[in-house]
């Protein structure tokens, strides 16, 4: 049997149904019943999505080139593979 549930978003506010399977693996994990409804939900994930732009910067040990999604001017160390794995081996 499915659980009626509305959505707390006030743009939305529809019914969604949570299926026996879905509340019984949250009663399991002791999690709520969702707020949201699955539509919501994906939308407030994808907000907080990096989008994953690549920048060329400089190793900061190697000064060798690389591609990296923190750019040159953030405030901390950013390494290639190499130097990566030798310093933390």
């Amino acid at each position: 049997m499915t659980q009626s549930c509305t959505c707390k978003n006030p743009e939305c506010n529809k019914p969604f149904g949570v299926v026996d399977q879905e509340e019984k693996f949250l009663a399991k994990k002791e999690l709520p019943l969702p707020d949201y409804c699955p539509r919501c939900r994906h939308k407030k994930r994808m907000a907080l999505r990096n989008e994953r732009e690549l920048y060329k910067r400089p190793c900061d040990n190697c000064n060798n080139s690389m591609l990296s999604t923190t750019p040159e001017s953030a405030p901390y160390k950013i390494y290639c593979q190499k130097c990566f794995w030798e310093n933390i081996g």
